[in-house]
């Protein structure tokens, strides 16, 4: 394995939806942070009682599912060995790159600051590198760019395979790219499931995306860096 796209899909990360903009928990929520209302990320701690009404409300609002798997997937040594590029697709369709060195708030609250911010301006860039880019886009988009010799999905719903299993499946690729839901509950899309030439599951009951991220990294460490 030369190079593993790790994909945090239909992460339920997006600015405040102009729909729910003038209820009054987003209204004072933005105020205390001196932003307006639609300059905001969407988070269900503070915006429940506005969500109510939302498409698809059960799977938004859960900034800080791909805040932790960020951590999981930059903190690992799989990623510190230059072998891991990172990318999160958005359910507002778009796709954030997060450079392999970007050292990403660990507070929750800053996260959520500096993802606020690359909304506004779509670069973070430092000495020249750049660290964090936004653009509009989906999976397919990403497929085509990056170019994945195999894409994984990682889904409970999937065919379980044993850990060594999984580690040989994306070992015996050059590029693979393995994608894992950003959303606190619910199914994937169906485009989603149509861009993945395999899906399975390496435990027989739901786990939390960071906890899955880890997994992986740590099967394919101990595959690859010998640990």
């Amino acid at each position: 394995m030369e190079k593993l796209y790790f994909v945090i899909v239909e992460a339920a990360v997006e600015l405040v939806p102009r729909e729910i903009s003038r209820h009054p928990s987003v209204i004072a929520y933005a105020s205390r942070k001196g932003k307006k209302p639609v300059e905001v990320l969407l988070d269900r701690s503070y915006h429940h009682s506005a969500m109510h009404d939302l498409p698809k409300a059960w799977k938004r609002g859960r900034p800080d599912i791909t805040h932790f798997t960020l951590l999981e997937i930059l903190g690992s040594p799989l990623n510190k060995s230059g072998l891991v590029e990172t990318y999160v697709c958005t359910q507002d369709g778009y796709i954030i790159y997060v450079d392999p060195e970007t050292r990403l708030p660990r507070v929750y609250e800053r996260f959520k600051g500096l993802i606020e911010k690359l909304y506004r301006e779509p670069v973070v860039e430092v000495n020249g590198k750049i660290l964090l880019r936004l653009e509009r886009g989906g999976i397919r988009d990403l497929i085509e760019k990056v170019r994945p010799d195999v894409k994984i999905l990682l889904s409970e719903k999937g065919v379980q395979v044993k850990w060594s299993d999984i580690g040989e499946k994306i070992c015996m690729y050059s590029k693979p790219m393995v994608m894992l839901g950003g959303f606190p509950r619910g199914d994937f899309e169906e485009e989603t499931i149509m861009n993945a030439d395999m899906e399975v599951s390496i435990w027989s009951q739901p786990l939390e995306s960071w906890i899955v991220a880890s997994r992986i990294l740590a099967i394919l460490e101990y595959m690859i860096l010998e640990m």
